[in-house]
């Protein structure tokens, strides 16, 4: 992977994912290989020292695992749970867009996905308009590719199964992802994890509920 893919090309989605997608499929065919993988994670202490701060888990929607970062961190190889309607409690997944291409293959389970156009963004004001481009369901065994900026909402539309994914993204080509709001037109921008908590701090110092 580290040699056959242009991560930065601007046509992420027309000719480079059709090849990230092949070798996901191949790795999720030869599912050994994950295994592999989690057990020299878990058997190296420095390997998983380096990787945890990457790694979110438990969280309400979606766990995130990380396998690998590359050395240049152009890429990173996830495997994320979708958590199923009885796990998650019924919370729905926020409309938002990624700073970064990514690629993903259905391990286990079913997801549907809602794409969205964003139209007539004002900066300034923080509003745009939020339109509903495609929704599709995908099962185990097929692939979805999502090219950087693209609006997006996953669900896991099980009463009881979670869905598991093999997931690579991209490097950042953006300051920051956005969260939506559709029925209000509000945007507002995500960061990593210590700019967030450094923006929750300055609010909750200010006694101010009103920040994300």
């Amino acid at each position: 992977m580290e040699n056959e893919i242009d991560w930065n090309s601007k046509r992420y989605a027309e000719t480079q994912a059709p090849v990230v997608e092949e070798i996901l499929k191949t790795a999720s065919d030869h599912r050994h290989i994950l295994e592999e993988r989690t057990e020299e994670i878990i058997a190296n202490e420095d390997l998983f020292r380096s990787l945890a701060p990457h790694m979110n888990y438990p969280r309400i929607l979606m766990d995130k695992f990380v396998l690998h970062i590359d050395e240049a961190d152009r890429f990173r190889v996830r495997m994320h749970r979708f958590k199923s309607k009885n796990q998650n409690g019924g919370a729905l997944e926020k409309v938002h867009s990624h700073k970064w291409d990514c690629s993903t293959v259905l391990m286990s389970g079913t997801y549907t996905e809602r794409q969205f156009e964003i139209t007539d963004v004002d900066e300034e004001r923080r509003t745009c308009r939020v339109v509903p481009l495609l929704e599709h369901t995908l099962e185990a065994g097929q692939m979805n590719s999502l090219p950087m900026g693209r609006a997006h909402q996953v669900i896991n539309p099980s009463d009881d199964e979670a869905c598991i994914t093999l997931f690579v993204r991209g490097p950042s080509r953006q300051p920051h992802a956005r969260i939506y709001e559709p029925e209000s037109g509000a945007f507002y921008d995500t960061f990593g994890p210590d700019r967030q908590t450094k923006l929750g701090l300055r609010h909750i110092g200010r006694v101010d509920p009103d920040f994300h």
